[in-house]
């Protein structure tokens, strides 16, 4: 019995109605197929006269507009988001398609392996009008050179194979998989005239990453007939093309890494070129027509791609994005209450986004139960199979009245981010909290910081404003602690901000008197950009839904655990026993954001603890939000301002206790990895989140700062005026 072919979805896309006759060509190719098109969609690049004059004048055809970005990728979204067929299949405007064509591609999908199946594409030269002397040809008639006309160029398999990616004007895939890998990435492709492209190159590449064993077929003989315009049959053109295809593979290669982005074309120019440029030179010395000329493009092709290559590859270094902001990996963060589930969770379309995953923090009341990925289908999570779990969370363990809830002082260092610390403020007085003070230390103050905050002190009365004039965020904790009243003092950084239940399950938890340090899950607040989510991936401060408890014997059973102070949770969002405060004598000045060492004043707290003896609970059912820098810059730095921080708190720490350099130095290498790149809980997952170009780029980034890392621990004495290798006795202001 002959498996049934699948249903297809063809979607050709449009920009101009200067095309028109070739637009109404390739819908009448379409319609007249051997295997009929489930539906013929035709997107308009945000051209409403088009789209008008399309819905009147063609049948049988569904016409949407682009709801995406400008450009091809875009509209090619919008296409596979309309399609209903199990199969959406791709050709361009300028195309038609030969009557078996779908026939042809459909029929490989009978292999479950296959994903995606491309065909050729054949030059159609304008009337009057022969192949240019400048694009040299095989015996075959197939040119080296044609892909600078969207066309199958010699190098291309000749029958049935295997492929990394197919060619754009010719192209099909499960409409599963474009699901999955979220469609196109519209910082690349075609816009109007712009000759950009790639983008089903690194779509190709993508789907192979998330689905290693699907299969990419290149069926020769799916054919169809790309017009050729005139405007693209001169050297002008030839040259533009060139250097647009080097520019865009820079783009390609930054997405998913130089070796897989650039395998293909290794082979093309290292076996086609050369056989075709001795052959053209063969030519011209025979007197053959066009032989010099097809050399001579063949040379430039090179070159003008290879700068392009270049430049795009240089521009990439200081590119402020690597998607756009409608990238289609662009993941919606939510939480969900099991004990209250509403009906459907659903997910806001945002302008130019639409979220095809959703990370969901899973909570049964107060407490955490799990942090889980979940499909996003027509706008709204797929949360089929999820249950409430039969265990009481610690605060219904603990069980405390109002009455008895200890004093709470909440220290916010901030530095003029007003609208960020506005919200962190308003997450804190929302937990309800009875016992609770805030402190805000401004430790940049000016002379209109009287004015600038009396608003925000205004709204409460629990509210603070202290100024602290030192540079240094631990200048301007170890004020906040000297000035709290509490009996657990707390610190929050200004763009994080906390969940209701949060100050009820740190305090739950020191009330076993032997815990001297709470930490929390801290979550991203948003994961719509490249680099939020490869931040998460690589540096989030989240440690996983299990609570730890790491002991007051931890130095002498784990001392490896120990020496990884990063494993205990977050420093800017913990809650502290003021005594053990007091005892290790705050944060030290020449540590942490605001000082050259730029952080590690949390970390080296925390070494300090369990040096000591302390006791340290992660509670991932405290849970907070924290806002991760939208671009690229923003992570490159912060990564880097890690790597200083972790080689100066090491240095600090052995020059304080020298004794400690042994187990250090057995320690670090077998970390490396990483103290280095990765999370700790999350070994192996950042290649997931970038290119292996940017995660090697990001790791330079954090090497150079842990080779820079002694020296700043040196200016940061220097410009505190003594180098103190002893920490100095915890005086509290009176």
């Amino acid at each position: 019995m002959t498996t049934p072919m699948l249903s297809a979805s063809v979607v050709l896309c449009a920009y101009t109605d200067h095309r028109w006759s070739s637009i109404v060509r390739a819908v009448a190719s379409v319609h007249a197929q051997t295997a009929p098109a489930h539906e013929v969609l035709l997107v308009v690049d945000h051209n409403p006269d088009l789209a008008a004059r399309a819905r009147t004048a063609l049948t049988g055809v569904i016409v949407v507009e682009n709801t995406y970005r400008t450009g091809l990728s875009g509209a090619r979204n919008t296409g596979f988001h309309a399609a209903t067929g199990e199969v959406v299949a791709f050709i361009d405007d300028d195309a038609a398609a030969r009557p078996d064509w779908l026939e042809r591609l459909l029929v490989m999908y009978r292999d479950p392996t296959v994903m995606g199946v491309g065909g050729s594409a054949r030059p159609v030269w304008p009337t009057g009008f022969d192949r240019p002397a400048f694009l040299p040809a095989d015996n075959a008639g197939t040119g080296e050179l044609d892909w600078v006309v969207g066309c199958t160029y010699s190098g291309l398999p000749t029958r049935l194979a295997t492929v990394r990616n197919l060619m754009g004007c010719n192209m099909s895939f499960r409409r599963e998989v474009l699901t999955l890998t979220g469609g196109f990435a519209e910082g690349i492709g075609r816009v109007g005239s712009t000759m950009l492209g790639c983008e089903e190159t690194e779509l190709c590449i993508q789907l192979r990453r998330h689905r290693p064993q699907a299969r990419l077929l290149f069926q020769p003989h799916a054919t169809v007939d790309h017009q050729v315009h005139p405007a693209r049959m001169s050297w002008l053109y030839l040259r533009r093309r060139c250097w647009s295809e080097g520019l865009s593979k820079a783009t390609v290669a930054r997405l998913v890494g130089p070796d897989i982005a650039l395998s293909t074309e290794r082979a093309y120019v290292a076996q086609v070129l050369p056989r075709a440029l001795l052959r053209q030179v063969a030519r011209g010395l025979s007197g053959h027509r066009g032989g010099w000329s097809g050399a001579l493009a063949i040379v430039v092709a090179v070159l003008w791609t290879a700068s392009g290559y270049i430049i795009g590859a240089l521009s990439s270094r200081t590119s402020t994005t690597v998607r756009t902001s409608t990238d289609p990996e662009a993941i919606y963060v939510t939480e969900l209450d099991l004990q209250h589930p509403p009906g459907q969770l659903r997910v806001p379309d945002l302008p130019g986004r639409r979220y095809r995953w959703a990370q969901v923090l899973l909570r049964d009341g107060s407490r955490t139960v799990d942090l889980v990925r979940l499909p996003v289908r027509d706008g709204v999570v797929d949360v089929t199979g999820l249950a409430r779990p039969a265990r009481a969370g610690l605060a219904e363990k603990y069980g405390r009245r109002a009455v008895d809830l200890p004093a709470v002082s909440i220290v916010i260092p901030t530095v003029n981010r007003p609208q960020a610390l506005t919200r962190c403020v308003k997450s804190l007085l929302s937990t309800g909290y009875p016992a609770l003070e805030i402190l805000v230390v401004d430790n940049r103050p000016d002379a209109t910081a009287d004015r600038r905050w009396p608003d925000l002190v205004s709204t409460d009365t629990r509210i603070r404003y202290l100024s602290e004039p030192r540079t240094g965020a631990s200048n301007a904790r170890n004020t906040g602690l000297a000035a709290a009243r509490g009996q657990y003092v707390g610190f929050v950084d200004d763009d994080i901000e906390v969940d209701p239940w949060w100050l009820h399950n740190l305090t739950a938890e020191l009330a076993d008197h032997e815990i001297d340090c709470v930490t929390s899950l801290v979550l991203p607040a948003r994961l719509d950009t490249s680099a939020q989510r490869a931040f998460e991936e690589m540096k989030g401060f989240g440690r996983g839904v299990q609570r730890r408890r790491f002991g007051p014997r931890l130095w002498e059973q784990q001392p490896r655990q120990a020496l990884t102070p990063g494993r205990f949770g977050p420093g800017g969002c913990a809650l502290w026993r003021r005594s053990t405060l007091e005892r290790l004598g705050g944060f030290d000045p020449l540590l942490g954001p605001g000082t050259f060492s730029r952080a590690g004043e949390d970390l080296y707290l925390f070494l300090q603890l369990v040096r000591e003896g302390g006791s340290v609970i992660y509670a991932p059912d405290a849970v907070a939000w924290h806002d991760h820098g939208d671009e690229w810059p923003d992570l490159r730095s912060r990564v880097r301002g890690y790597g200083v921080g972790l080689a100066a708190m090491l240095v600090l720490h052995v020059l304080r206790r020298p004794g400690d350099l042994i187990p250090l130095a057995r320690t670090l290498p077998g970390r490396f990895s990483q103290v280095v790149l990765f999370n700790p809980d999350r070994d192996g997952q950042a290649a997931a989140a970038v290119g292996d170009n940017l995660r090697w780029g990001l790791m330079f980034d954090q090497l150079r700062g842990l080779a820079y890392g002694p020296i700043a621990l040196i200016r940061s004495a220097v410009r505190d005026r003594r180098i103190r290798v002893m920490p100095t006795p915890w005086v509290r202001a009176r």
